[in-house]
């Protein structure tokens, strides 16, 4: 019998399942605050080691990973299951048909790995609501702000100065955090998948808002209407996901039911204290 982790991750018990793989997953520290002692389910699986002959398929997206390291391919055959290949060795298999289990090959390099498990995550766990988003994430009294904007454009650095600025406040996650709706609420839960700063929270919090972070000389803000909001939330969703009609319907879905919840605000901004304070009390305006 497999060797098997369960990891809680985005209010999703991920199963990793597999021998050699299974246990580099376990080793990375990323992985250990989500590690549960409980082995016995998973509400998703991640079946590791299979060898995978990866068959004729229409690439619908192929993009750079690792810094322009490895290219990868995203896909379908004409069965319609969805490959993912990442440079010339390993396969990614995903059948909706399955939708709660991901076959991938044998992983040695260890942030091909942490990316792979991404990939891996990101479609099994899409059909459960729970969908990672690039985003810095700042909790404030309880609750969550997600910092929205292309690589480059501020959102570290504005959930920086809010913990710089306000007491109590810290970064739950600072590159891929998960979102997911739940009932009333849209939920923020700290993720392995953190980027540069390696922030592994495993806590959550109901979100308050999401900005939309511009550098601007001044400093402005202003809400968003409702196809404002998502067009200012979904090119944070897993990127390669909105090139298939199917993966994109529960895209689509998704963002509707997040932007109905919560408000979402561009922020035009400098890098300085009162741009925080700006959205601050915006977002907090009894305080």
């Amino acid at each position: 019998m497999s060797a098997m982790s369960v990891y809680s991750i985005g209010g999703v018990n991920m199963a990793v399942v597999g021998g050699e793989t299974r246990g580099r997953v376990a080793a990375m520290r990323c992985f250990s605050p989500f590690l549960k002692a409980d082995k016995t389910s998973g509400e998703v699986t991640v079946r590791t080691d299979v060898v995978l002959a990866l068959p004729e398929y229409r690439c619908l997206h192929r993009f750079d990973i690792m810094e322009g390291a490895s290219e990868c391919c995203f896909g379908i055959d004409a069965e319609g299951v969805y490959w993912f290949s990442f440079g010339s060795v390993l396969r990614l298999r995903y059948d909706m048909r399955c939708p709660h289990e991901v076959a991938i090959g044998s992983v040695a390099d260890p942030n091909l790995l942490r990316f792979v498990m991404w990939v891996a995550y990101s479609l099994s766990a899409l059909p459960l609501g729970a969908v990672p988003i690039h985003a810095s994430v700042v909790v404030c009294e309880g609750r969550a702000v997600l910092c929205l904007g292309e690589s480059g454009t501020g959102k570290s650095t504005h959930t920086r100065l809010w913990c710089q600025e306000f007491e109590g406040c810290y970064v739950l996650n600072d590159d891929s955090p998960v979102a997911r709706v739940e009932g009333d609420r849209v939920m923020a839960y700290g993720s392995p998948w953190s980027g540069k700063n390696p922030i592994y929270n495993p806590a959550c919090a109901p979100v308050a808002g999401l900005l939309r972070i511009e550098q601007r000389l001044e400093n402005t803000i202003e809400r968003l209407g409702t196809l404002e909001a998502f067009v200012a939330l979904q090119p944070s969703c897993p990127p390669a996901l909105a090139h298939d009609e199917h993966t994109m319907d529960f895209i689509v879905g998704f963002v509707g039911d997040v932007i109905s919840r919560v408000p979402v605000y561009r922020l035009g901004c400098r890098p300085d204290a009162e741009s925080a304070c700006l959205s601050h009390q915006t977002l907090f305006p009894c305080n």
